[in-house]
């Protein structure tokens, strides 16, 4: 009886354009989840038996995918065709087929394409090409992921191949830049030896949307490069006896340090290993500061296990957040409510209670960034330093800013990291003090408007504006009199390249908080310096959001999502919502003005930018919920 597998998807990857390119990316946001929460996947491929063919020697194949079995709670075997010739002593599609009842996956590394070709043919199971003499898709993977983790994409990119052009990897890597939108010139020498397969051209010409180009000058390859990329001379089947020819005709294409001064300043250089230093590169450039060798290495691991689980667990192989980036504005409220001290304890205790929430959405494979309020805490600093201004010398706005910033960015962190280790994870958690770049003509400065810090009577209010005549105040509300001061509109966020960074690699980044300091450049030195003002929390969040390429922006407040007629008896609470109804409701002056209104124009300016995108309202002891479409308030476009 036929072996029932659990495998859910029928797929043979033999080459990198076996996948389209939407499932190259889904592959690669899938290894980069998996390579930030690792133990998030320790048995998701439990029970799971990858057979592991090998007729050509390797490390980093054995390794990556025999170690990530095991990491994922599954079973990799190591089976040398040296112990039993394939295709001699038992036909390759017995083999197969033999495989197929007792594996969920085959991966096999072998010396011809045919073979590969006619494992698949009679395969019930995946199977993956671990490398044969036409294409490499598992390096290619890998490669992928690395220029994306530093460069943070793959559009538009320039790489340069240099050296043996008649190769598996400069055929699959031609595949995976016209696949993936970026260009690859490929450089080596002329001769029948080194002729790219006429069969290769001809597909790499109808993949798109990237490009090649194919040269015999090594300079002209490389000018420009965004990344340069070499591979062995000799491969296993190369005869010794051909080494010294090969070496003449190859070394005018080594890559050195006289080579990748004509890449860019910022090239990164890549080889997949073995690398031979004095043949195909020199050592100053193998182990110099532009290489990334060890981190594609590494990544062999990561872009194996994210393979293998899309082969084997089917497109949904990675959790509901599924490497999605998302944005989390924490309200005022998730951090102190408005009639708390606002004590060291009862600060600790709120934001213990918000990231047991914000840890719901790590634990459901998105990747998070957070940004804060900071009315209270900025208002206490303030008025801490105007207390003991006889004493100490009070800092201004900015510097306070930058303190509160500090103060609850160190209280979220801690609580974050604090949260992850309970649950055996890596606590990766970052603050960055951000500055948010204004423009000094903006016209709030004209009209201060943003109330901040404590609220005072009107007599107090009066009393402080006749001691200080640069101090405007105004009532709140009712609430009380309050300072208030320029709230002008954000350009952008100086570290969000930092931020951005920050959140490839897997890390929890706060930032922005308080809507970052505002600072302004000058415009003939570019220097930039703080000024007495407050950007909106929520416009502020939206900029970060566009900076760290969100998916998903979740603006979290007291209230449990939009409403329509807020506070009458005909009061509706809206689940969705457009950017033509948001607009309308707007229009209408449904929202108040100092509330849900800066939201709800927030979630329209983010949508807006960047269409495919989302934003959800919604109250913090809901946040998953909201995400999941089941609470709060989602604007589409």
């Amino acid at each position: 009886m036929l072996r029932k597998s659990l495998t859910l998807m029928q797929r043979h990857i033999t080459k990198i354009s076996d996948l389209s390119a939407v499932e190259v990316t889904k592959i690669l946001d899938g290894a980069s989840h998996i390579k930030a929460n690792p133990s998030a996947y320790n048995t998701a491929l439990k029970d799971r038996t990858l057979l592991m063919l090998f007729e050509k020697p390797s490390l980093r194949t054995r390794l990556s995918f025999e170690i990530g079995m095991t990491q994922m709670g599954g079973h990799g075997i190591f089976y040398s065709i040296a112990d039993s010739p394939l295709g001699k002593k038992e036909t390759v599609s017995d083999t197969a087929k033999v495989i197929s009842r007792y594996a969920d996956c085959l991966m096999a590394r072998v010396k011809t394409r045919e073979t590969i070709a006619e494992l698949a043919q009679h395969s019930t199971i995946p199977v993956i090409n671990g490398l044969d003499d036409w294409a490499h898709p598992c390096q290619i993977l890998t490669d992928l992921l690395t220029i994306k983790e530093k460069k943070g994409k793959l559009e538009g990119l320039k790489m340069a191949f240099l050296g043996d052009t008649q190769n598996n990897m400069t055929y699959d890597l031609m595949r995976g830049a016209c696949l993936m939108g970026f260009h690859i010139s490929v450089a080596g020498p002329p001769g029948s030896q080194f002729a790219i397969h006429q069969d290769v051209l001809d597909e790499c010409s109808k993949l798109g949307p990237g490009s090649f180009s194919v040269t015999h000058d090594a300079a002209e390859a490389a000018r420009d490069a965004d990344v340069i990329y070499t591979d062995s001379w000799m491969s296993y089947t190369i005869p010794e006896s051909e080494k010294e020819e090969r070496m003449k005709q190859l070394m005018p294409y080594q890559v050195n340090a006289a080579l990748m001064k004509h890449a860019k300043p910022d090239c990164i250089f890549m080889n997949c290993l073995p690398a031979m230093r004095g043949m195909e590169q020199t050592a100053e450039v193998a182990d110099g500061p532009q290489t990334v060798i060890f981190d594609q290495a590494e990544n062999r691991l990561h872009s194996q296990k994210a393979l293998l689980l899309w082969l084997i667990n089917g497109e949904n192989f990675v959790q509901s957040g599924s490497g999605k980036r998302v944005l989390v504005a924490l309200g005022g409220n998730a951090l102190q409510q408005p009639k708390q001290k606002g004590t060291e304890e009862i600060l600790k205790q709120n934001v213990e209670q918000t990231t047991k929430q914000l840890v719901q959405l790590l634990d459901s494979g998105y990747l998070l960034t957070v940004t804060h309020g900071n009315g209270p805490q900025i208002g206490a600093i303030l008025q801490q330093h105007q207390i003991a201004s006889e004493k100490i010398p009070p800092m201004g706005m900015p510097i306070c800013g930058a303190m509160s910033q500090g103060q609850l960015g160190y209280l979220i962190q801690q609580s974050l990291q604090n949260e992850l280790t309970k649950k055996g994870r890596e606590p990766k958690v970052c603050s960055v003090v951000t500055q948010v770049e204004v423009s000094k003509d903006d016209k709030a400065f004209a009209n201060p408007t943003k109330p901040v810090g404590s609220f005072f009577t009107e007599e107090q209010a009066k009393e402080m504006m006749a001691e200080d005549k640069s101090l405007i105040m105004k009532e709140d509300s009712g609430r009380g009199w309050r300072v208030v001061v320029p709230s002008p509109a954000p350009i952008r966020v100086i570290e969000g390249d930092a931020a951005n960074k920050l959140a490839q690699q897997g890390y929890v980044v706060i930032a922005s908080g308080g809507g970052g300091v505002p600072v302004v450049r000058d415009q003939a030195t570019g220097e930039l310096s703080g000024v007495p003002a407050v950007i909106d929390k929520d416009r502020a969040a939206v900029q970060l959001a566009k900076e760290v390429q969100a998916d998903l922006l979740v603006i979290l407040t007291d209230v449990d999502s939009v409403y329509k007629d807020y506070g009458k008896e005909t009061a509706r609470s809206l689940s969705t919502l457009t950017v033509a109804e948001a607009k309308e409701l707007l229009a209408q002056g449904q929202l108040g003005a100092g509330s849900m209104a800066p939201k709800v124009l927030a979630a329209v300016e983010f949508v807006e930018a960047n269409p495919s995108a989302k934003c959800v309202i919604a109250n913090l002891g809901q946040v998953k919920a909201a995400i999941d479409g089941q609470a709060g308030t989602t604007v589409t476009a």
